[in-house]
């Protein structure tokens, strides 16, 4: 297995850890999350061990819904954006690649609180 791959499989066994944690922390049982998503509690057992990849999107966003997590945090630890912000930066993809690389985490905050106050 070359580095790319073993990345990838770190990345997606520290999802599903997270997803276990949080579905155990709110006392979640396997399948009763699985009938929630709609998906086989085979396939979420997988998952939680990184056995699978994380699902596609509309299941992590009702994944995030059910632990009580923000969804563009739990799509990130997927490696995933979502489809509306990747719209929107399609749109003018100079301006908001620019924004992103430049703007400091302290900036943006003070930014949407400025946005808020409108």
């Amino acid at each position: 297995m070359n580095a790319k791959n073993d990345s990838r499989k770190q990345r997606d066994a520290a999802f599903g850890e997270f997803v276990r944690s949080k579905r155990l922390d709110l006392n979640i049982g396997l399948r009763d999350f699985a009938s929630r998503l709609a998906l086989s509690p085979a396939f979420i057992s997988k998952m939680e061990i990184g056995d699978y990849k994380p699902p596609k999107e509309e299941n992590i966003i009702k994944m995030a819904e059910i632990l009580k997590v923000d969804k563009d945090f739990l799509l990130a630890k997927a490696d995933k954006v979502s489809s509306d912000l990747q719209n929107i930066i399609k749109t003018k993809p100079d301006l908001y690649a620019s924004l992103l690389r430049r703007a400091k985490p302290q900036h943006l905050e003070q930014f949407l609180n400025n946005l808020e106050e409108d």
